[in-house]
């Protein structure tokens, strides 16, 4: 009993922290994002008639103005969309190994002598970016208005300055080290050796002239002509592989959505290279375990759950990578057969230890995630990334952006940890032309009598098991969105094998008992929050069609509404 008083104690506050700033309702559109200015991006595209497709394109943008750790052009992500009449689309914008990229280019070591080259920082560690495209891509298959009035808002952004925001400082200070070995990334993030102070305009001139670009010409502008030639010149100066070539063939992919049930609910989510097939498994084991075992917030059904994430990281490091490779098998993780089988091996009073899940048969990156709804029951659920936060730390030259360090999301020595813990195999070994392995895993559900919502999260390896609970609080739990973002999480993958948790929501009685199954309970330690797992941001549009939006209460964001439906164009 006090252990579940403890539980609600701090739902309830959570719940109040997210009313009073971090959710919104109303009946024109909802945007929820990392970043508020972003966020209202969105809303002014939706005030102008826009629809959600318009306003996520302008919210991307926005991001990698106003949240540039993860914010990004020079990045990647995934897109998946549900329009009024149930037609999904999904989008993979993952960023590709330049053309010059090697399986061993991690672990070999140079001609020269000294160590082999990082995969997460400098000349090697990006890989081509592909935001610019996936966007684009967005528009053309759903957008209402012209591309160039999207971009508006993040040129304008870019050029004439931001307010820097406490988080926005401290975000720059925590990096400050690595920001500072390259002198182009200094004299943008730390001019006068500092970060910026709290309230002082930031303007990003560069980068105003590459979204210009980009909005005049489209993804040609990006991935052609000057910026491309810029790019190239940039990368050969640094020893880097990116070239015009590289830039010229990437293309967005339209995939086949992964779609499964939960309970009486329908899911979608996005397929390989990302983590979706994974999600989907999760939700099948438990549907074979039975939902009402879990229903509860008690440390059985924890136990429960953990087991099934465990497993799931198992077949997704050993089953999941580019699918336009050989070997990857992500209907394994979709098998109901399959889950049958791996539910059976939970034992429901023991742990089972994850280095025995071979013989069964059966820290915080960059990463941002925002949500849009408009009033036409339109909803568009994104997650993109730099990887690390700021990524590789280095900006383009003379272009403003940002690069990835996408790179270490290979298997870059397979069988040993990457900078997140994850252990991964062949399918997932560097490659020219390849997608690499993601842990995003955007989502809508269908929850009938409930709503529509979209929802996400950014994390690292935590993005899958946070959007599996956010599932099971709305799809299971019948939770309020406020609520289900607002609840108490946890983390488990297969190695290292233990529990993660939050530091405030878990009794010590909760904590006891997992202890007792066999678990290792340990307060999560990533950063740049330690003690907090994932940043949802979510949307949903309710049966009455009013729109909503929650902004995860563990950190900063913005939720935002139109109050009432925008005339159309």
């Amino acid at each position: 009993m006090r252990r579940r008083a403890a539980f609600l104690l701090w739902l309830v506050a959570s719940a109040a922290s997210a009313a009073t700033s971090l959710s919104a309702r109303g009946r024109g559109g909802a945007v929820a994002a990392e970043e508020e200015t972003a966020a209202r991006a969105g809303i002014e595209i939706l005030r102008r008639g826009g629809n959600a497709t318009d306003a996520a394109v302008a919210v991307a943008f926005a991001l990698a103005v106003t949240w540039p750790e993860a914010g990004n052009v020079g990045g990647g992500g995934f897109w998946i969309s549900r329009d009024a009449r149930g037609r999904v689309l999904t989008i993979d914008f993952r960023e590709r190994a330049p053309r010059a990229a090697r399986r061993d280019m991690f672990s070999r070591p140079p001609k020269e002598g000294g160590p082999p080259p990082s995969s997460t920082e400098g000349a090697l560690a990006s890989g081509v970016p592909g935001s610019v495209a996936g966007l684009a891509l967005a528009h053309r298959r759903g957008g209402s208005l012209p591309w160039k009035t999207l971009l508006e808002p993040a040129v304008r952004l870019a050029r004439d300055g931001i307010s820097v925001t406490e988080n926005e400082r401290d975000a720059i200070l925590l990096e400050k080290a690595r920001l500072a070995r390259d002198p182009e990334t200094a004299a943008i993030f730390l001019p006068s050796g500092d970060a910026p102070a709290v309230g002082s305009r930031f303007r990003q001139p560069a980068l105003a002239r590459t979204l210009e670009a980009i909005a005049e010409s489209g993804e040609d502008g990006f991935y052609r002509g000057r910026i491309a030639r810029e790019i190239e010149r940039g990368q050969k100066v640094i020893g880097g592989l990116v070239t015009r070539g590289d830039l010229a063939l990437y293309a967005a992919k339209v995939r086949p959505a992964v779609a499964f049930r939960l309970g009486d609910s329908d899911v979608l989510t996005t397929a390989a290279p990302s983590s979706g097939p994974a999600l989907a498994q999760m939700a099948l084991v438990a549907q074979a375990l039975g939902l009402d075992r879990i229903r509860r917030r008690d440390p059985e059904a924890a136990h429960l759950t953990a087991e099934i994430e465990k497993r799931a990281y198992y077949d997704r490091n050993r089953f999941l990578g580019d699918p336009d490779f050989g070997g990857v098998r992500q209907e394994r993780l979709t098998s109901a057969d399959r889950a049958r089988r791996l539910a059976a091996t939970i034992d429901p009073r023991r742990a089972t230890p994850a280095g025995s899940l071979a013989t069964v048969e059966a820290r915080d990156g960059s990463t941002t995630h925002f949500s849009v709804a408009d009033a036409k029951g339109n909803v568009v659920s994104v997650t993109t990334t730099l990887n690390d936060s700021f990524g590789n730390a280095r900006v383009a030259p003379g272009l403003g952006f940002l690069w990835n360090n996408e790179m270490d999301d290979f298997a870059a020595k397979p069988g040993e940890p990457n900078a997140y813990g994850l252990v991964q195999g062949e399918l997932n070994a560097v490659a020219p032309g390849k997608r690499m392995l993601s842990s995003m895993c955007p989502a809508i559900a269908v929850v009938p009598g409930v709503g529509v919502f979209a929802f996400g999260t950014p994390g690292g390896s935590t993005i899958l098991t946070t959007n599996f609970q956010v599932l099971l609080g709305l799809a299971v739990r019948r939770e309020s969105l406020e609520q289900a973002v607002g609840a108490p999480r946890f983390h488990q993958q297969d190695h290292p094998d233990q529990i993660e948790i939050e530091n405030e929501g878990f009794d010590a009685d909760w904590i006891a008992a997992l202890r007792q199954m066999g678990h290792t309970v340990e307060v999560s330690t990533r950063l740049p929050v330690p003690g907090r797992i994932g940043r949802v941001h979510a949307v949903g549009i309710l049966p009455d069609g009013e729109t909503e939006a929650v902004a995860d209460p563990r950190r900063h964001g913005g939720a935002v509404v139109v109050r009432a439906a925008p005339a159309s164009p």
